[in-house]
């Protein structure tokens, strides 16, 4: 690594922790004054309020981080070349002879290595925490209880009860239907309640009454008093969140989308993990090449067009990221690859045309 490289990548990382701080907690603050009155309305006194409020927003840095860390580095990169420009750094750098493009190598190194850090916090962090991810901001320590309709579970059963109680790990008035390949009801397995055991992987069912699809019933003890499953309270939680498949990892989608008829969203999610690091690249190209130029544009010119450029394929990105793909006609995967089939071409050419 010479000189002009420790240069360039010190000044990006002092931008890169400016950014992320103050980026993170702009997220933060936005979202804590949108939803501070549900944390004061599950509390009783303000140090639990606060407890809260750090338990909820300690865990979600590491997801904000995943959704942010594209641009971020942006960000940084545009910074550290718009001092550059302002104090006439360019100019000294093409002076002695260096391409511009010897002045992005470093930026784009260290690009690729901190998607390598958002692919780390993805795939490694997030899913181990992903049951604090899906806590509601009114609900924090996960007593609130709900009901759990039909999920579907392994052989193609479905499970629903009336009462989870996310805290003790207790199901109540369970319905437990059992399927055929077909989709057709054979069995209808129903109990008071069930308990969840964790050596064994399966729910201790209290009472428990089995009739087959005619609606003849037998009646406990010779019936099973257990039930294994793959639906475990770990899993119930995640699935009171709306993005509740964002949170886990890509071996946990495939084995996901094993049990499942209907796979499309876990297929988009797959892919939208593939294409993710693309686009932050495709990012940082497109902000970048508005700052490298021999002919020293202002900052705020330069600033501007990266901001308006960058701003549609971010957004265009979100919108394909939330799209409904069972609107797609059995293409899935389309919306996560279509911003950088899109904008990839158009990098390229910003690049091609920095004047060295």
């Amino acid at each position: 690594m010479k000189l002009i490289d420790r240069y360039i990548l010190r000044a990006f990382f002092t931008n890169y922790v400016i950014a992320l701080g103050v980026m993170m907690g702009i997220y933060v603050v936005l979202d804590l004054f949108m939803n501070l009155d549900e944390f004061t309305e599950s509390s009783t006194s303000l140090a639990l309020t606060i407890r809260h409020i750090v338990s909820f927003y300690g865990w979600n840095l590491f997801l904000y981080f995943s959704q942010l860390s594209g641009v971020i580095v942006l960000v940084a990169a545009c910074f550290t070349l718009g001092r550059f420009l302002r104090t006439n750094e360019l100019t000294a750098i093409l002076a002695s002879g260096a391409s511009l493009f010897r002045v992005a190598a470093p930026l784009v190194v260290a690009g690729v290595f901190l998607n390598g850090v958002w692919f780390v916090n993805q795939e490694m962090i997030v899913p181990r925490i992903a049951d604090k991810l899906a806590r509601r901001h009114d609900d924090v320590e996960g007593r609130k209880t709900y009901a759990v309709w039909c999920l579907r579970d392994r052989n193609d059963a479905l499970l629903s009860a009336s009462r989870f109680d996310p805290h003790t790990s207790l199901l109540e008035g369970v319905i437990i239907m059992k399927r055929d390949p077909q989709g057709r009801l054979t069995q209808l397995l129903r109990a008071d309640s069930a308990r969840w055991d964790v050596e064994r992987n399966l729910w201790h069912l209290s009472l428990p009454k089995l009739s087959d699809a005619g609606g003849d019933e037998s009646i406990a003890p010779i019936e099973p008093t257990e039930y294994a499953s793959e639906l475990t309270p770990y899993e119930l939680k995640l699935r009171q969140a709306s993005q509740w498949t964002n949170f886990l990892g890509t071996a946990d989608l495939t084995r996901l989308a094993q049990r499942y008829t209907n796979t499309d969203e876990f297929v988009k999610v797959k892919h939208a993990r593939l294409t993710t690091p693309f686009i932050n690249l495709v990012l940082l190209l497109m902000g970048i090449s508005f700052f490298l130029n021999r002919e020293r544009p202002t900052v705020i010119a330069a600033g501007g067009k990266a901001l308006l450029v960058c701003s549609a394929c971010f957004m265009f990105t979100f919108f394909c990221q939330h799209l409904d793909v069972t609107q797609l006609s059995g293409h899935p995967a389309l919306p996560a690859w279509l911003p950088l089939l899109i904008f990839a071409p158009f990098a390229v050419v910003l690049i091609d045309g920095i004047k060295t």
